[in-house]
């Protein structure tokens, strides 16, 4: 746990940066309940203690990173995001831990 790899950064952090630009409304259930609001992710998010990558054998990756908020950093939100083969990220759920 504590390092995202470098060839899977820029892709997260165009996914991150569009979630907390609103761009994807449909993963902002628990953020919206949430007593603070989704700041952009610092660069420690790459080596902090809970985020988590697990990379598998087909070439995929799985991760929980946590999330910082304009009242806590890291907060207890978490985006869970899947990395295709090709590099490709999805956010698949953002929630409370």
């Amino acid at each position: 746990m504590g390092d995202v790899p470098e060839a899977y950064r820029a892709a997260i952090r165009a996914e991150l940066d569009a979630l907390t630009a609103g761009a994807r409304p449909d993963l902002l259930h628990w953020a919206r309940a949430y007593p603070a609001t989704l700041v952009r992710q610092p660069e420690e998010i790459w080596t902090h203690s809970e985020s988590e990558v697990v990379r598998r054998d087909d070439g995929t990756a799985w991760s929980v990173l946590p999330l910082w908020t304009t009242d806590a950093s890291p907060s207890d939100l978490s985006a869970e995001i899947e990395i295709n083969a090709e590099g490709r990220v999805t956010i698949h759920d953002v929630h409370v831990l």
